[in-house]
């Protein structure tokens, strides 16, 4: 970071640690006005995006630096509320126990991608104040195209291991104020603003809005060909978070199934427990940093594929997420590892079809492309088949408040609303029809958690009118106009509901709806924020490298237009969901 981001993030930082105290509050019979329901990365993100005031990464510098300043002088931002997080389990115990079944060193997704809403540097950060910059790993990820980015030198694509993710969560939190309640939530009832949220143990829990924040919809995924194979003789990789993963033993000639990176990580486990291992794939193993394209990652790019995602109708977006996704693939460096096990001679690796031919006491026979192997235990590594029903809370929820389910997920609005409701959200893969194919991953998360939050109104002090400093992303200077001005109150609103203070079509307009010559100077003279793009933008360009371009020329020709400091932020995912044409609504 530069001294001045430096000076931003920290002052903001510990001015948001001294304002709350950071405390857990309330009792499980209090009334609350928000219940998360799952403590994953999911439930962790809803958490820091209904506490945390505004987010750096939606912001400027310049808007950074009056957001904290109006906090620290006690702008209304909603900060009082109380929020109830139940799970059967602590936080990211799920999660805990999955990666130490696997013993996975390192997490697939980057620094940038994590819970804490307000800051995607906030990981980062706490790696060099820990001292442990030597737990982020460079796997060369970034290429030509990302190299220009500003974070690509900032280390958030570096990929954290999962030791420091979970301590940094575990700190994020420690630091939100929240009450945790240790119980299974069996049905949500009421209406918004009165929710009722049921558990096992007969407790209720009242609240005015509910985020859903739970994992993988479905049951796992078994090849038809193994569907006969006694369940001694095979489990699923994912079975009781892995638990059988234990009975892999030294010399035992196992069966790996399926394609994508879990299938992959049982594999090295197995080597690692001295067992022979054949892992056999339905088509050629795909090789890629993400399990989806790093464009998604790309903030200058990711626009636009949320921008031709959203225009799809449901069934084509479910189409559209299993082409993204590839049916699973597998970074370059556990690839290394996988040719250096087939060179030794410690794994086969195979792409055909399979049969069972004989089932034996203690093995089993299989055949691949009709060379029949002899194997002590099969893991199905092949994933889930989505199917929110197979979750009982969502299985309640479809016969007291039905909504359209296709391909396993429930069609939400673009809000990440249930049904009729305004308050009721889901989050996680279960919403992959609204987020994208990336819902399930922790940056699909963030961008999930975002939408709640401004869903909830829970950003709308930004735009604050009543002073010119207390505008923080609206029009600053509308506190300062009378009723003569009302003939372009429409038209101000209109530019402030779309979350930029001045976008600039093209890259070489300013406000050309603005005619009047009071106007004129309040374009001219003012710390304008730039939105160099924003969702129409991606509509009007014919491709990316459009796109690129006319940002840089904006870039390039603002400073001619204007005398004020110039604040450039970067489009949040929201806009290209408000660029979405009425059609989609529809499907909504």
């Amino acid at each position: 970071f530069g001294q001045r981001s430096w000076d931003t993030f920290l002052l903001a930082d510990l001015q948001r640690l001294v304002d709350s105290g950071w405390r857990m509050q309330g009792k499980p019979d209090d009334r609350f006005d928000v219940c998360i329901v799952g403590a994953g990365p999911g439930g962790l993100a809803a958490l820091s995006a209904i506490l945390e005031p505004y987010s750096l990464d939606h912001l400027t510098e310049g808007q950074s630096t009056r957001a904290a300043t109006a906090v620290r002088k006690g702008a209304k931002t909603k900060r009082s509320l109380k929020v109830c997080v139940v799970d059967p389990c602590p936080w990211l115990n799920t999660w805990h126990t999955r990666f130490n079944a696997l013993h996975i060193k390192w997490l697939r997704s980057p620094t940038g991608a994590h819970p804490d809403i307000f800051d995607p540097r906030a990981m980062f950060a706490y790696a060099v104040s820990q001292g442990r910059e030597n737990e982020l790993l460079q796997t060369g990820v970034v290429g030509k195209e990302l190299k220009s980015l500003p974070e690509s030198h900032h280390g958030l694509w570096s990929l954290p291991s999962n030791a420091l993710f979970e301590d940094f969560c575990s700190d994020l939190a420690a630091r939100l104020p929240h009450t945790f309640v240790r119980s299974k939530v069996t049905s949500v009832t009421g209406q918004d603003g009165n929710f009722v949220v049921k558990t096992d143990d007969e407790g209720e829990v009242n609240c005015g809005a509910v985020v859903f924040a739970l994992g993988v919809p479905g049951l796992p995924a078994v090849p038809s060909a193994l569907a006969e194979v006694p369940e001694r003789l095979i489990f699923h990789s994912d079975y009781q978070l892995g638990s059988r993963l234990k009975e892999l033993r030294k010399k035992q000639n196992v069966l790996v199934v399926g394609g994508g990176l879990t299938a992959v990580q049982v594999t090295q486990l197995a080597i690692k427990k001295g067992c022979t291992v054949t892992l056999c794939t339905r088509r050629p193993v795909t090789t890629r940093h993400f399990d989806v394209n790093s464009t998604w990652f790309d903030r200058r790019r990711a626009h636009r594929h949320h921008f031709e995602f959203f225009e799809k109708s449901m069934a084509d977006r479910l189409k559209h997420i299993k082409e993204s996704r590839g049916g699973g693939s597998v970074p370059e460096m556990y690839m290394k590892d996988i040719r250096a096990a087939e060179a030794d001679g410690q794994l086969k690796l195979v792409c055909g079809q399979l049969k069972l031919t004989a089932v034996l006491d203690d093995a089993v026979d299989i055949a691949i492309d009709d060379k029949v192997s002899r194997f002590d235990k099969i893991v199905n590594a092949c994933g889930h088949a989505p199917d929110c029903k197979q979750i009982p809370v969502f299985n309640e929820l479809l016969k007291t408040a039905p909504t359209e389910v296709i391909g396993g997920f429930p069609v939400v609005t673009k809000d990440l609303q249930w049904g009729d409701f305004k308050k009721l959200f889901v989050i996680g893969a279960v919403a992959s029809l609204q987020v994208g194919p990336d819902a399930g991953n922790l940056m699909g998360l963030r961008r999930a958690a975002h939408i709640v939050a401004d869903a909830l109104g829970l950003r709308t002090w930004l735009k604050e009118q009543s002073t010119v400093l207390g505008n923080i992303r609206g029009n600053r200077f509308s506190a300062l106009r009378d009723d003569s001005d009302s003939d372009s109150d429409a038209d101000s609103e209109e530019a402030e509901s779309s979350d930029s203070d001045l976008c600039i079509p093209k890259g070489n307009e300013c406000k050309q709806s603005c005619n009047s010559d009071a106007e004129t100077d309040t374009v001219v003279n003012s710390d304008s924020d730039l939105c160099t793009v924003n969702g129409n933008e991606s509509r009007k360009s014919s491709n990316d490298d459009e796109i690129l371009k006319e940002s840089e020329k904006s870039s390039n020709d603002s400073p001619k237009i204007l005398n004020g400091d110039l604040d450039f932020c970067s489009l949040h995912a929201n806009e290209s969901r408000k660029s979405s044409d009425d059609d989609d609504d529809d499907d909504d």
